[in-house]
């Protein structure tokens, strides 16, 4: 059993929050933030109203615990150009919450870290690592160029120490 200080992760792993339940929990917290064009006005609610499922009381408080450190890790981008950077994180976290590669609690902490100043987003000059990239080309493209080169080359030492580099600015442990 994994200790955690959240109470969403501890009550998804005591299965009392069902796998569907949580992809819809982790659907919104990855959606809900592209309502806004920045951080300032995104509000607990706006990830509540969102959900297509109904909460227990208890499970109710913890998503409520989970969206409140996503709004407080929204916070800090006033600007439209570095929240559009959250969001994309934020979307590349869910698909690794899906794939098992990010846990809950490591997300969570993450999103708080975020929230508190104490944590970056990363933060990459593409053109000099890849060349000429297409307009927008952000995180979530470089995590895909990224696997395409482990999917050539497994042992491609750069590719994996940059996919090291980029899940621990993620918040893997």
């Amino acid at each position: 059993m994994i200790i955690t200080a959240y109470m969403l992760p501890a009550l998804y792993e005591q299965k009392k929050v069902s796998a569907h339940d949580m992809e819809e929990i982790v659907r919104l917290l990855a959606h809900a933030p592209l309502l806004y064009d920045d951080g300032l006005t995104i509000q607990v609610q706006d990830f509540m109203e969102g959900l297509e499922i109904e909460l227990e009381h208890e499970v109710g408080r913890a998503v409520i615990e989970l969206y409140e450190l996503a709004v407080q890790a929204c916070r800090p981008f006033s600007e439209p150009s570095a929240y559009e950077q959250l969001q994309d994180a934020l979307g590349l976290q869910a698909e690794l919450w899906q794939a098992e590669v990010l846990t809950l609690a490591e997300w969570m902490e993450w999103l708080k870290q975020i929230g508190k100043g104490q944590r970056k987003l990363p933060e990459y000059n593409f053109t000099a690592m890849l060349g000429n990239l297409p307009e927008g080309f952000m995180i979530h493209d470089f995590h895909d160029e990224l696997m395409y080169q482990l999917e050539q080359n497994s042992t491609n030492a750069w590719a994996i120490e940059e996919r090291n580099r980029l899940y621990a600015a993620l918040g893997i442990n």
